[in-house]
């Protein structure tokens, strides 16, 4: 029993990392920093299921008063007070990183970012749930940790980042609006957004067993693929975002074929950028250095066409920086 045990967290532990791979990789244009990201899947791990834990054990006491010790409080606890606790104390994780965006860190720019923040937030907390409940289930059966292993991380692996990924699509959308009310309202639709499919995916299995699962599966597949379709229409909106920003810089401080490096769809290519930019002098890391420098420099001027002040200083450290790498002959692409 030990051995399957160890055997599945770990599996908990490698299928989660590829999950987050596959999150950090979506973000072609102009990738979060992997520190963030760290930081990001750490409350989720941590944080956020520390303090539901407790939410849920209040929640769920209250809801057992009212209800007395029945199936219906159980399925009320686990479809109404887990989807409100659950939600909130992850989505504070992307509230916080909006927060230090507008004050310091200048990394969430739009709605991808919010999502990508969410995602990896939610993630975090399916590692560490998925490890309770698959650690429960061996308790009773090496049968039923295989079952619930197999059902929470490789079927529905998707299900805490997909639902937190919808507040931070919210933030998103309020971190880079100038009207006041989208800022309020955004973020409490995305939270909401957030609460209603983790209350639907709880539902579902609370209280119609096998048949609420197999419907919730094929409800959420079907979910999961839409808002993969969302992110890459999100992706190309980073995309054009960067072109515009760099289209006045042409002949400046890069080269056409240098933007169209940076900008080139095949971006979505798995370490098509890497060859791309490695295989002279220079080598990759200068350039990828000089290509970020350049991406930056396009949302920082889109940040400041949306009314935000105090980024001169940045923006001529960017404007050093590619100067610098311009100088040194360091060349994005192939000439």
């Amino acid at each position: 029993m030990i051995v399957l045990a160890l055997f599945l967290f770990g599996g908990i532990a490698f299928l989660v990392g590829l999950y987050f791979l596959f999150i950090k990789a979506v973000d072609r244009y102009e990738p979060e920093p992997w520190w963030l990201l760290i930081l990001c899947f750490l409350w989720g791990l941590l944080g956020a299921t520390t303090f539901a834990i407790i939410g849920n054990q209040i929640g769920g006491f209250a809801v057992g008063l009212a209800l007395g010790d029945s199936p219906l409080a159980d399925g009320t606890t686990a479809s109404v007070v887990a989807p409100l606790v659950e939600e909130s104390t992850k989505g504070i994780g992307v509230l916080f990183v909006w927060v230090l965006s507008a004050l310091w860190l200048k990394e969430l720019d739009g709605p991808l970012d919010g999502a990508i923040y969410g995602g990896v937030i939610g993630l975090g907390f399916t590692m560490l749930e998925d490890f309770l409940y698959v650690g429960g289930a061996l308790g009773d059966s090496a049968g039923l940790g295989v079952a619930v292993f197999t059902l929470r991380t490789v079927f529905a692996g998707f299900g805490h980042a997909s639902f937190t990924a919808m507040t931070g699509l919210g933030i998103g959308i309020a971190a880079e609006s100038k009207s006041v009310a989208i800022k309020v309202i955004a973020p409490i639709g995305g939270w909401s957004a957030a609460v209603g499919l983790h209350f639907l995916h709880n539902f579902l299995v609370s209280f119609f067993g096998g048949y609420g699962l197999v419907v919730k599966l094929l409800m959420f597949w079907t979910f999961d693929f839409i808002f993969l379709f969302l992110i890459i229409v999100l992706v190309l909106r980073d995309r054009a975002i960067i072109m515009r920003g760099l289209a006045g810089e042409v002949g400046q401080i890069l080269h056409p074929k240098e933007l169209q490096q940076i900008t080139n769809l095949y971006m979505f290519v798995p370490f098509w950028n890497f060859f791309a930019l490695s295989g002279d002098e220079h080598g990759y890391w200068p350039k990828r250095k000089k290509q970020l420098a350049l991406i930056n420099l396009a949302f920082l001027k889109r940040r400041t066409d949306r009314g935000e002040t105090g980024l001169d200083a940045r923006e001529r450290d960017l404007r050093h920086q590619i100067q610098t790498a311009n100088e040194q002959g360091i060349f994005v692409g192939k000439r």
